[in-house]
Parts: structure tokens; C-alpha cells; sequence
């Protein structure tokens, strides 16, 4: 009898809320349990919250802790990974965030099927800047997409600029799969707490970003433009929600706050922080920014348009592919504080614009659910699998 195909799920990090990425990656191990198969995750650490990972163990599924590589090449992870994948009998391989080591580690181990996910662009992208150089070769991508059977991008654009780089690599070894949103969670989500939490009265309207604070996410940006739509709109809100505490998050939120009380702004911003009732902020926001310097798909933009919100958002990487400009959503120039200021105008002071943004916005994410990504993703594994020649019997 032939043993059950084992599949592991390589994060290198660990959850830190249930929001859409969880519950995507939490989706795909419960169908793989469906078909009988093994489940195996590798984190770097157990959450803080221990009910990010119950779900996953009720799935049938191992927690396995194995700290993350320390750079793109390192030694040490490849022979942890390539020990931990012999002794669990690997049939599928599928990596995410860090990518080069574990892929070398399986490919060593002569892993059957081995896929990684590329989730973002690339940090030079993030800073609007082109490689140059050494830099170009970008050698770790370059052996990634070598080594992997299939690379997994999250929009056109991640897959875009991969092809970009002139890697030899086939068109067809790369798939675009836009990792979903659970829409029921965020339809009829009730924010009227969050709305007394912050003291915003029915008349006043609250502009919201989710995020986290780190420069890429461009939350100076949105400060920017508020504090230029802030004395024509007094009934204006800003709340910007998302981790604010981790070590690398600090710095920018020390400047972000600075920026605030510079700007005489300090009762008319709100540091929400790390939330867990994420549908419940959107659902009592009255608009939507997402000022980022970067997206390889834009999950909080997209909970914000299947909360019915009206958007606005910078036209990069993934973006433009989910929100059309003046159809379903506002889109404006990457860092254009001035433009962004435009646009905010626009929306706070037309009530009608609001409606019908925010009502093409919830149809337009209908095409976000999680059951299309599951089966995509699992029937990417099945035909991979068929593809190859299974080792273990």
C-alpha cells in the first residue's frame, strides 16, 4: 500500500492574525486533508496567539519550528531542510517568503514537486529604484526559479517583473494564482463600535489605511495628502491600522507620529495598531486609502472593496490589475501626495461618488473567494504530481 502524498508548507515566519493570507494557506492545508494527504508546516515560531495554529492541527496538520535561513544562502537551513524533508518523505514542496535555501535543501533531497510562491516585488522595486550591476544578476531569484518546478505569483505584475529580469526560464513555469479573501467575513460586518471607540459622531467621515508601519506601505503619504484636505473637511478622520510595534516597525512609526504632531494633526489621527476585528474597522470607515509604495497583491485593499468601501490606492505592482480607475476605485501616481490630495477631495465631498464606488467595489470582489484559489492551488500539486515519478512507495 502506497504511503499518503506528504505536502509541506514552508512559511519561515510565523502568523501573526487570522487575516485573508491565513485563512488562504489554512484553506489549502484542509483540502489537501480532504484527499487524505499529509500535512506538514514549517514555521520559525509558534504565534503568541495559539488559536492561529489550532486550526491547523484539527486539519490533521504537524507544526514543525525550524528558524528561517540567515540570508539567501546559508549552510546551516539548507542541511536542516534537506535532513527535515529525507526524514518526512516529501512528495510537495511548496515555499514561500524564504525561498533560496530551502529550495536548494529540496532539490538536494530530491523533492518530486517544488513550488515557490513569490508573494511581492522585489525591494528595489519597493524603493523606485533599478537594479544595477551585481545587483541585476539578483542570483538567488535566478536559482530559485531554476530550482522550483513551478513558480507561483500572486499578480501579473510579481510574474512580470520576474520574466523582466531576462532569467532563462520558460513563460509556462510561471503561474499567476491571486491568493483570495474570505468575502463572508466581510459582508454585513458591523463597525459602529469602532466608530464610538474613536469618538467619530455619524457626521464625520473616517478615512482608513491597514497596513503596517513600515515605509513601503506609504502611510507618510496618506498624512500628507490629509493634512491637505484637513482644514477644507473638518469633519475628516484619519485611522491608520496595523502593527506598530515590532523592532522594525518602530522607527517608522516614531517619524510617522512626528510628521502628525507637526502638522497639528494629533486629535484627528488615529494609531489603531494590530487589530483582530479588521472587518469591523472597514465596515466603519466611510473611505479607503492604500497609499503603498509596493504591492504584489494588494489582500487589504481587497477586504476593503468587498467591505463595500469606496477606494483609492497608488497605481503599483498588483493594483491596477484589482481596482479600475473611476469604475470600481480611484487610483493615483505612486507617492503623489498632491494627487492623492485630489483624490480625497473628490470622495469627502461627493457623497454620490462614495456610493457608487463603493458599490462596484463589493461586485467587483466577488472574483476574490477562496474556493477558486483552493481548487487552483490544489490542482496545480495533482498535476505536478501526475507530472512526475513519486520516489516513495
Amino acid at each position: 500500500m502506497s504511503k499518503p502524498i506528504t505536502v509541506v508548507q514552508f512559511w519561515a515566519g510565523c502568523p501573526r492574525s487570522a487575516n485573508s493570507k491565513w485563512r488562504g494557506f489554512l484553506a489549502v492545508v484542509q483540502r489537501c486533508h480532504q484527499e487524505g494527504w499529509r500535512n506538514v508546516l514549517v514555521l520559525s515560531r509558534m504565534p503568541d496567539d495559539a488559536a492561529l495554529v489550532e486550526p491547523f492541527t484539527q486539519a490533521g496538520c504537524e507544526i514543525i519550528l525550524q528558524p528561517r535561513s540567515r540570508g539567501n544562502f546559508d549552510a546551516a537551513s539548507i542541511r536542516r531542510t534537506y535532513r527535515l524533508l529525507r526524514r518526512l518523505k516529501c512528495d510537495v514542496f511548496h515555499c514561500h517568503n524564504d525561498h533560496t535555501s530551502p529550495l536548494i535543501a529540496a532539490a538536494l533531497a530530491r523533492v518530486p514537486v517544488r513550488i515557490w510562491s513569490k508573494l511581492a516585488m522585489s525591494s528595489h522595486y519597493e524603493e523606485g529604484t533599478t537594479p544595477q550591476g551585481i545587483h541585476r544578476l539578483q542570483a538567488s531569484v535566478r536559482l530559485s526559479a531554476k530550482l522550483a518546478h513551478k513558480v507561483h505569483t500572486v499578480s501579473d505584475a510579481v510574474r512580470d517583473e520576474l520574466l523582466n529580469l531576462g532569467i532563462a526560464i520558460a513563460t509556462d513555469k510561471v503561474q499567476t494564482i491571486r491568493c483570495p479573501i474570505d468575502l463572508e467575513r466581510y459582508n454585513g460586518a458591523d463597525g459602529s463600535a469602532v466608530r464610538r471607540e474613536l469618538g467619530v459622531s455619524p457626521q464625520e467621515l473616517l478615512v482608513t489605511a491597514v497596513g503596517h508601519a513600515v515605509a513601503v506601505k506609504g502611510w507618510d503619504v496618506l498624512v500628507r495628502a490629509f493634512k491637505n484636505v484637513a482644514s477644507e473637511f473638518p469633519q475628516a478622520r484619519l485611522a491608520l491600522v496595523g502593527s506598530i510595534t515590532a523592532a522594525q516597525e518602530r522607527p517608522f512609526v516614531r517619524k510617522i507620529e512626528e510628521l502628525v504632531q507637526q502638522m497639528g494633526l494629533s486629535r484627528r489621527v488615529h494609531f489603531l495598531g494590530a487589530r483582530s476585528d479588521i472587518p469591523a474597522c472597514l465596515a466603519g470607515s466611510d473611505v479607503f486609502v492604500l497609499p503603498s509604495r509596493s504591492e504584489g497583491q494588494p489582500l487589504a485593499l481587497m477586504e476593503a472593496m468587498a467591505s463595500g468601501l469606496p477606494c483609492i490606492a497608488s497605481a503599483v505592482g498588483g493594483i491596477p490589475e484589482t481596482v479600475t480607475h473611476e469604475v470600481d476605485g480611484l487610483l493615483f501616481d505612486r507617492e503623489d501626495a498632491g494627487q492623492l490630495t485630489d483624490r480625497l477631495k473628490r470622495m469627502l465631498s461627493n457623497a454620490d461618488l462614495r456610493q457608487r464606488l463603493g458599490t462596484a467595489a463589493r461586485g467587483s470582489s466577488a472574483a476574490f473567494g477562496l474556493d477558486a484559489y483552493v481548487e487552483a492551488i490544489f490542482a496545480l500539486y495533482s498535476k505536478l504530481l501526475e507530472a512526475k515519478k513519486r520516489p516513495h512507495t
